[in-house]
């Protein structure tokens, strides 16, 4: 395996001594000048941050240009001084995380006897980045009326978002990139799933509301500092203590009592949901040591509406009398809470309520010291243990995962002089997993025009990532110059039982016993997989006028590939090795060349005083993607059988004798071992203006193309003409490459108003259009394989992710009576009753999401004997939605397709349909009682989805069964958190101090 060398090592230690602050900290850059707009040299500039007193300072260059950074987010004031001039001071400049201020001062010269004029600007809009995104400011993550309290139900607030689903960390992507492309951290460091981006779908609060103070995302064309992958970068700031002791308790209490009804289910769903917790900040030693904490637990209980198709009493009898082996396999469809269909009577319809448990505790502390201005460190650790018992399907399969997050960073700045800053963080990342399914069968059994019942197969993943950066930004005259090293060592440990998959095309094969093809994978064992990650920038900002700012740099990134550490897994090559190569040998070639060149400018024209920002860039991008998709040899070192019964006839359950005589069965799964690595190209344009009312609206364009995207595709496909496998002593190889292609488009609109005078508002609307060949980029449920093997550009359609409108809003009001308001401020009896009243709410609105139209066919009924994701032909001149309009029982029209003649793949293009539209309105009213200014409580009643509106899923997009296709059997959100449930009421009490 190639390792890096110790000189490139070494090289890149040296070139990244380490950049700027890290982006969850913040910055104030500007130009100081005198009364005729010459650049002042040597001004002093000082900056005091309000919560802690720390102190920082620098001195203009000769340009007259000044540049502080790494400086935690805060209020901050500052004094701008130089001899023979006045004094600036400016006080209440609030800080972001990731934002970086632009204060331009002019002085006067100072006079004995006159008092001395000085005039400073602080920009209300963004004059030193091309990037496009947002910031969630702290009031709005803890005043929003979030179903489940989950921080990422806040991304599709920002720009460029999009949420094809329920608003988790599953299901938000960026423009138009996949969600295992997305860079999750906190405090600087990894905090994502590892061998997926996103967190395991059962956590929550691995990272809770309570433990983060603000979070910024860059959804595309951040700098060259900036990005582990070519998605967003999603970046958290927990909070640090201050001099000033506060603490909270808090519970929110939900039930069914107030809810409306699932319209899926006959009645209300019983459902209970506690999430409670507590924080607790302050100062150790004032001025020099802090330290906060925060715990937070949820206990919910919900009884969830299931639908599916099983087969019907006659049905059953009649199978059982002509293919009595199939009896463990019909025992395992439910018979109780069934009823008839009167146009289909081998299939019953299922409907019950099926419980779902969660329990979840989390905990964070940080501690922050402070030796002097120049040095700082923190320590934090966040820990989180989630269980969770929930139905696996539409019948009575279930699911038990444990999960138990645990992260941590130490990091320590050093202010090497008044232009120069280190920053070096030790971080550590760790998700333990154990998923178990219970279910009656060791095998997936798929029969076309039943729901599918699953496998009880175990699971278990202990994945790890651990990493040391050193971060640098030093300032010369016009010039920040940035640079940066990460070494981040990745190991992830999985196992899992036996498993396989059972298909009949039809119920009439299933009846028959006449099986169309099986898959059966042996007990893993546990692998230890490992590799060592380098990253590095050198970044340099450029601020060519007082109005003008260029950025340019270049990212390296070697992501490397997996050894196992005990050299069990065996990758599979036709090419290098025949087949099976040694156990042991390199999974693939790394690749070394991946370098990223960026550049951006940011122009306020001084024609528009400041308040006109015009802002372009574009870079390269690389990614590593989704970990899981690389580990594939890890999983040839125990049998792997593919059977169909098209290369054995007679193919029937039980399927072991078949394994025991069958030739040319033997599946393993292969990738790329010449792989490359996957990068976008991105660019855009954006145009800022401040608006009247403190209002800044921004008009954007950005797109991208991706390419060498990891896509699923099969090998050794018998050719369709002479019938014959290239290899016929293996059969069909699951195999991995990197071949794959998509574009982008996307026109953005945006307003935002930070919060003033007890206001916040931000609005977003974007039109966009993703596209590509069925890559993985958006993970494993965004993945097809191709209709077709030897035509990847018939699969170019719409993405599984392409939403074409997108609309959010979110806002925070203050009632404008009470203390400090323009009403009823004085005390009595109305300020009482009318103060302290807030109003908070999220309104989301898209367009439907793709469709994929598909059939199940035979194999001898498609060239090759490759049937997978086959579609139907279209039927010439009829529409898709039905006579009479969409409906749930007939979403799609099933007279638009028809079954492809034998021997020919069907003509429909992939996610030819579009399921329903969703809109919802989530609203929060509070009151607020203060006593003696020292303590609080507040009351908070949320509405989610107030209008009730039905928020539909997807049709089912099968047409093998037309009398099921196009009938929507649930809701999009089958869980009661996130965006999608049937109306729901929440109560929260918080008590502060």
């Amino acid at each position: 395996m190639l390792r890096v060398s110790a000189l490139t090592v070494l090289f890149l230690l040296v070139m990244a001594v380490a950049a700027k602050s890290q982006s969850e900290q913040a910055g104030i850059t500007g130009t100081v000048v005198d009364a005729q707009g010459r650049p002042i040299p040597g001004a002093a500039v000082e900056v005091q941050q309000a919560e802690t007193k720390l102190v920082r300072g620098t001195r203009t260059g000769a340009s007259g240009v000044y540049f502080l950074a790494g400086l935690p987010i805060g209020t901050y004031s500052a004094v701008i001084s130089s001899a023979g001039f006045g004094e600036a001071r400016v006080s209440g400049i609030r800080l972001s995380v990731g934002q970086t201020r632009t204060l331009d001062v002019t002085l006067s010269l100072a006079q004995q006897t006159a008092q001395v004029s000085v005039a400073a600007r602080l920009s209300e809009v963004d004059q030193e980045s091309a990037a496009i995104g947002d910031r969630i400011e702290q009031r709005q993550i803890s005043s929003l009326p979030l179903n489940g309290r989950n921080w990422a139900s806040m991304l599709p607030l920002i720009a460029g978002a999009v949420d094809p689903g329920t608003s988790d960390q599953r299901s938000v992507r960026f423009a138009g990139h996949g969600r295992d492309d997305n860079n999750f951290t906190l405090d600087g460091v990894d905090a994502g799933g590892i061998s997926n981006q996103p967190q395991k779908t059962a956590v929550r609060l691995a990272i809770p509301t309570s433990a983060i103070s603000e979070f910024k995302v860059d959804s595309t064309l951040f700098s060259a500092e900036t990005g582990i992958g070519s998605g967003a970068q999603i970046v958290l700031a927990s909070p640090a203590g201050t001099n000033q002791a506060h603490a909270s308790v808090f519970e929110f209490l939900r039930n069914d009592l107030l809810d409306a009804r699932n319209p899926f289910a006959s009645g209300k769903q019983p459902f209970r949901l506690n999430q409670f917790g507590a924080d607790f900040g302050g100062p150790i030693v004032k001025n020099q040591t802090f330290f906060f904490t925060a715990f937070e637990g949820l206990s919910q209980r919900l009884d969830q509406a299931l639908q599916g198709f099983v087969p019907s009493a006659s049905y059953r009898a009649s199978l059982l009398a002509q293919s009595p082996a199939l009896a463990p396999l019909i025992a395992a469809f439910p018979t109780a809470g069934v009823r008839q269909q009167p146009n289909d009577p081998a299939t019953d319809l299922f409907a019950g309520l099926s419980p779902q448990r969660a329990d979840e505790t989390s905990g964070m502390l940080r501690l922050d010291h402070r030796f002097n201005d120049q040095t700082t460190v923190f320590l934090r650790v966040n820990a989180d243990e989630s269980v969770t018992d929930l139905p696996l399907s539409n019948l009575r399969d279930r699911t038990v995962t444990d999960t138990r997050p645990l992260n941590g960073v130490f990091t320590l700045t050093r202010v090497l002089s008044p232009s120069t800053l280190n920053e070096t963080r030790l971080g550590f990342n760790q998700v333990f997993s154990r998923t178990s399914n219970i279910t009656p069968l060791p095998y997936t059994l798929r029969v076309t025009g039943f729901t599918a019942v699953s496998s009880a197969r175990t699971r278990e993943e202990d994945d790890t990532s651990a990493a040391i950066i050193d971060n640098l930004s030093f300032t010369r005259g016009r010039h920040t110059l940035k640079t940066g090293v990460e070494v981040r060592r990745i190991l992830t440990d999985p196992a899992s039982s036996a498993d396989g998959t059972l298909s009949y095309t039809s119920r009439d094969n299933f009846a028959a016993n006449a099986l169309d093809s099986a898959s059966v994978t042996a007990t893993l064992p546990l692998k230890r997989l490992r590799k060592t990650q380098v990253f590095a920038f050198v970044e340099d900002d450029y601020k060519a006028a007082s109005n003008l700012t260029f950025h340019w740099g270049v990212r390296y990134s070697f992501f490397n590939v997996f050894h196992e550490a005990d050299g069990r897994a065996v990758p599979f090559d036709f090419a290098t090795c025949g087949g099976l190569c040694q156990p042991g040998a390199q999974f693939s070639n790394p690749r070394t060349k991946d370098i990223d060149p960026r550049v951006g400018v940011a122009w306020a024209p001084k024609r528009f005083g400041g308040k006109t920002v015009v802002r372009a860039g574009f870079g390269t991008y690389h990614g590593d993607g989704q970990l899981e998709d690389q580990n594939l040899p890890a999983s040839n070192d125990v049998p792997r059988y593919a059977l169909n019964s098209q290369q054995i006839p007679g193919l029937a359950f039980p399927i072991d004798p078949f394994l025991a005589t069958a030739p040319g069965i033997l599946s393993p799964r292969a990738q790329n071992r010449n792989r490359k690595d996957e990068y976008a190209s991105e660019w855009g344009f954006s145009l800022q203006q401040a608006l009247p009312l403190r209002f800044i609206g921004t008009i954007s364009y950005f797109g991208n193309k991706g390419t060498d995207l990891q896509t699923i595709t099969y090998a050794n496909v018998p050719n369709p003409v002479t019938g014959l496998a290239p290899h016929p002593q293996f059969g069909q190889v699951e195999y991995r490459t990197n071949d794959s292609n998509s574009t982008f488009h996307a026109l953005q609109l945006s307003a935002q108003r930070s919060l003033h005078s007890g206001w916040l508002l931000g609005a977003n609307y974007m039109w966009s259009h993703a596209i590509n060949d069925g890559s993985l980029g958006g993970g494993e449920t965004d993945a097809t394989t191709p209709e077709n093997v030897f035509c990847r550009a018939c699969e170019r359609a719409s993405s599984s992710f392409d939403i074409r409108h997108f609309f959010t809003a979110n806002s925070v009001y203050e009632l404008p009576f009470g203390a400090g308001k323009a009403f009823f401020s004085k005390p009595g009896a109305l300020r009482s009753v009318l103060g302290g009243w807030s109003l908070s709410g999220i309104g989301t609105a898209r367009s439907g999401r793709p469709v994929n139209v598909t059939i199940s066919r035979a194999a001898s009924a498609v060239p090759g004997g490759y049937n997978l994701t086959q579609r139907p032909d279209l039927t010439p001149g009829v529409s898709l939605t039905p006579p009479g309009g969409s409906t749930p029982a007939q979403w799609i029209n099933p007279a638009a397709f028809r079954v492809p003649a034998p021997g020919t793949w069907g003509n429909a293009g992939r996610n030819l349909a579009r399921g329903p539209s969703l809109y919802q309105l989530d609203l929060g009213l509070s009151k607020r009682v203060t006593w003696r200014e020292r303590a609080a409580l507040e009351f908070r009643v949320e509405a989610f989805n107030i209008f009730n509106r039905a928020q539909y899923g997807d049709p089912i997009g099968d047409f093998t069964v037309p009398s099921q296709f196009g009938v929507i059997q649930s809701t999009i959100n089958t869980t009661p958190i996130g965006t999608g449930t049937p109306r729901q009421v929440q109560f929260m009490l918080r008590l502060g101090f």
